[in-house]
C-alpha cells in the first residue's frame, strides 16, 4: 500500500496535470469506487476545475472550483494515469476524468480498494475518514498527548503506529524504519514506551517520512508513484524487506521476520530488544552443547520452563501417535507406544524419513508449546527447542537463545552420553540447521569453556531480561 511519502509524490506529480484544467465528462467504469451517490459525484464535478491538491495523511484531497472537493484514498492498488484523449485507457481505468486541453485522467485500480468521495470546502474536514485522523509527526512538538492516550495500551507499538487514529502518516515500511532507528521492539507494549522514546519516534518519523519523499517515496513490487515512474527511497530502507540480512547497525545479527498484528514485520534481535511481560524465550542449539542447563539455571531462578523434548517423550507414550508414526514409515513398534531404540534404526537406514516424522510431529509439538505460552503466568517463559528453526517455530518467540559450541567439545559430549545413541545422535547432527541460522539469536552464549562460566554467562542473560520484563 503507498505510504505517506508515496502519496506526497503522487500529489506532486498530479499537481501541473490537473491545475486549471477543466473537468468536461466523467465515465465510472467501476461504480464501488464512488463512495455516495454516484450521479451526484458526476453531475458536481462536471463543469469546474482543478485549483489545487493537498493531502491529509494518505488522503489526497482535490479542490475544485465553487468550493467542491474530491476526497482520494489509493488504499492498495490505486494509480492515476494521463492520456492523451485518443489513446486507450489503462488496463484497469475504474474512473476517467476528461479535460478541456484533449487529456484525460485515469484513476486505475487492479483491486478495486479505492475510493473517491465528493464533498465541499466547508465539509470536508468533518468528514468521518478525515476527523478520525491523528496530527502527521511533522506536526507534533510535544508527545503529552501521544503518552496520555496509550498508557494504559497493551497494544504492540508496531500496531499502535499502525493505528491513524493516534498519529497519522506511517505504514508497514515506515514503522518498521523507526522502530530500528529508535532501537524499539515492535512488539513492545505501548503503554511502555517512555517520554524519550516517544521522542524520538516522532523525531525519527519526521526524518525518514521527509528522506522519502525527497526520494519520491519507495518502490516496493507493483506499486510505483506514476506512470514509467519509480520511487528510489526503497535503496535506502535499512530494515524493511530485508529478513535474513545482516543489520546495519549491529553487523552481528540477522534481522528476523515476524508477524505482529498480522502485518509482516522485521527488526534486528540484538539492537531492539522487546520491553514488557511474559517475555517468551526459545533455547536452542546442536546436540549436547548445553540446551539442558540453560534451561534448568532459569527454572532454578522460579521461571516456567518446558523441554519440547519431553514434549515428544510424551507423544510418543500416546497410542494415537504410534500407530500414525508406523503407518507414516512402515514401520512396527510391536506395542502401542513408539519403541525409540526401532524409530532411532529406522531413520540411520532411511534418513529422508526424518522429514516425514517432522511434518508430523512438529504441528503437535508446537500446539504444546502455544498452550504453555497461553498458560503460563511466568514473566519469563522458557522453551528449550532443539529443531527450533527447523520447526519453524522461532516466530513464536521474543527472545531467541543460541548456545555454541565448537565440535571437538560436542564430540567430546556426545561420545560420553548413551553409547547405543552416539551414532544417531552424529548423524542427526549433521541435518541441523543452528550453524546458519545463529545470526538470528538475540543471544549467542558460548559453551566451549568449564559449565561455571556457561552458567554464569546465561544468568548474565536471565539479569538483562529480567530488567526488560520488569
Amino acid at each position: 500500500m503507498p505510504e505517506l511519502p508515496e502519496v506526497e509524490t503522487v500529489k506532486n506529480i498530479l499537481l501541473p496535470v490537473v491545475k486549471g484544467r477543466k473537468i468536461i465528462k466523467i465515465d465510472v467504469l467501476r461504480s464501488s469506487i464512488i463512495e455516495g451517490d454516484i450521479n451526484e459525484f458526476v453531475s458536481n464535478l462536471q463543469g469546474e476545475t482543478f485549483n489545487d491538491i493537498t493531502r491529509i495523511g494518505k488522503y489526497m484531497i482535490f479542490h475544485l472550483t465553487n468550493n467542491k472537493v474530491m476526497l482520494s484514498h489509493l488504499r492498495m492498488e490505486g494509480k492515476y494515469y494521463e492520456f492523451i484523449e485518443n489513446e486507450e485507457n489503462s488496463k484497469y481505468a475504474r474512473v476517467v476524468f476528461h479535460f478541456d486541453n484533449g487529456h484525460k485522467l485515469c484513476y486505475d485500480d487492479s483491486r478495486t480498494f479505492g475510493i473517491l468521495k465528493l464533498l465541499s470546502e466547508e465539509n470536508y474536514m468533518q468528514d468521518e475518514m478525515i476527523a478520525k485522523l491523528g496530527p502527521e509527526p511533522f506536526v507534533i512538538n510535544d508527545v503529552s498527548s501521544l503518552m496520555k492516550k496509550t498508557k494504559k495500551l497493551r497494544k504492540p507499538i508496531k500496531s499502535t503506529l499502525l493505528d491513524q487514529t493516534l498519529m497519522t502518516g506511517l505504514g508497514n515500511i515506515y514503522v518498521d524504519e523507526v522502530l530500528f532507528a529508535c532501537k524499539i521492539h515492535p512488539l513492545t507494549p505501548a503503554c511502555l514506551i517512555s517520554k524519550k522514546e516517544w521522542e524520538a519516534i516522532v523525531e525519527n518519523a519526521k526524518a525518514i517520512l521527509n528522506n522519502a519523499i525527497q526520494a519520491g517515496g519507495s518502490t516496493i513490487k507493483s506499486y510505483h508513484p506514476g506512470k514509467d515512474i519509480d520511487g528510489n527511497f526503497q535503496t535506502r530502507l535499512k530494515v524493511y524487506g530485508k529478513a535474513g540480512e545482516m543489520c546495519a547497525a549491529c553487523k552481528s545479527r540477522e534481522y528476523r521476520f515476524i508477524k505482529v498484528g498480522g502485518r509482516g514485520t522485521t527488526f534486528c534481535p540484538n539492537c531492539q530488544k522487546k520491553k514488557g511481560a511474559p517475555i517468551t524465550v526459545a533455547i536452542t542449539g546442536k546436540i549436547a552443547s548445553g540446551k539442558s542447563t540453560a534451561t534448568e539455571t532459569f527454572a532454578l531462578k522460579g521461571y516456567d520452563t518446558l523441554s519440547s523434548d519431553k514434549v515428544v517423550s510424551e507423544l510418543y507414550e500416546r497410542k494415537d501417535v504410534a500407530h500414525k508414526i508406523e503407518q507414516l514409515l512402515g514401520i512396527e513398534f510391536h506395542q502401542d507406544k513408539v519403541d525409540k531404540a526401532i524409530l532411532r534404526n529406522h531413520l540411520l537406514t532411511h534418513p529422508k524419513d526424518k522429514r516425514k516424522l517432522e511434518r508430523f510431529v512438529h504441528p503437535l509439538v508446537a500446539k504444546e508449546i502455544i498452550n504453555f505460552l497461553d498458560d503460563s503466568k511466568s514473566k519469563i517463559q522458557v522453551v528449550e527447542v532443539p529443531l527450533l528453526f527447523e520447526s519453524k517455530l522461532d516466530s513464536l518467540f521474543d527472545v531467541i537463545i543460541v548456545i555454541d559450541i565448537s565440535e571437538e567439545k560436542q564430540s567430546e559430549l556426545i561420545a560420553a552420553r548413551d553409547k547405543d545413541k552416539a551414532l544417531y545422535l552424529k548423524e542427526i547432527n549433521k541435518t541441523n540447521q543452528i550453524d546458519k541460522n545463529k545470526n538470528k539469536a538475540s543471544y549467542l552464549i558460548s559453551n566451549n569453556s568449564n559449565k561455571n562460566i556457561f552458567i554464569k554467562e546465561i544468568n548474565k542473560v536471565i539479569t538483562e531480561l529480567e530488567g526488560l520484563a520488569d
